[in-house]
């Protein structure tokens, strides 16, 4: 899905006209079906703008268009930053897993999980019509529930998250075992109780 595409359908979502969201976001009408058309790419400031007029997280809008191979580069940098590891089972399907997000996953999978049983339900309504109208309302909410990520996680755990991600920042920053830029004892020392301390903030 394009970066346009992604604001349409948010916009949609929200009921929302051209007109009413250019008006938010500062821009022309005409402007805004620019974006959605991808006539125009909208700067980081406007995005910015659109997703807060939009409701969700900027994210939302600016990694919406991507590859396989693109996918898998950024899963790979999520790898290398969060402690990833893969596992494959009997059937040779394989899994991965992130030992630092395990956090934010537990909120995913209760929503996923609360997610399947409202899909469940639906499919219990004997009228179609109604049925399809649930299903519809169903997934909406669970992709909106993506959408505004992590508006839904408490302070305290945003916190700790912001920490790590601080402390990941400055460790590869300053490589304490990096042959080419070479520290004495003291500035290795230094640099790994910052380290601690960002962690542990």
């Amino acid at each position: 899905m394009t970066l346009g595409e992604n604001i349409r359908r948010l916009r949609k979502e929200r009921k929302m006209t051209l007109k009413e969201l250019g008006s938010l976001v500062g821009v022309s009408e005409s402007y805004m079906r620019a974006y959605e058309v991808g006539d125009r790419h909208p700067k980081p400031d406007k995005i910015e703008k659109i997703a807060i007029a939009l409701g969700v997280n900027p994210e939302t809008l600016q990694n919406a268009e991507f590859d396989s191979v693109t996918a898998m580069h950024r899963i790979f940098q999520i790898f290398r930053s969060y402690n990833g590891e893969l596992s494959m089972d009997k059937d040779g399907n394989i899994s991965i897993s992130f030992a630092t997000l395990q956090t934010y996953f537990r909120y995913w999978h209760d929503r996923y999980k609360a997610y399947q049983e409202d899909l469940a339900k639906c499919d219990q309504i004997k009228d179609p019509i109604a049925r399809a109208n649930e299903l519809i309302a169903t997934e909406n909410a669970f992709i909106h529930w993506m959408d505004t990520f992590p508006q839904q996680i408490p302070a305290e755990h945003l916190e700790y998250m912001n920490r790590h991600d601080k402390g990941m920042d400055y460790v590869g920053l300053h490589p304490l075992n990096d042959p080419e830029a070479p520290m004495t004892e003291e500035e290795k020392k230094y640099h790994s109780q910052k380290a601690k301390e960002l962690f542990s903030e």
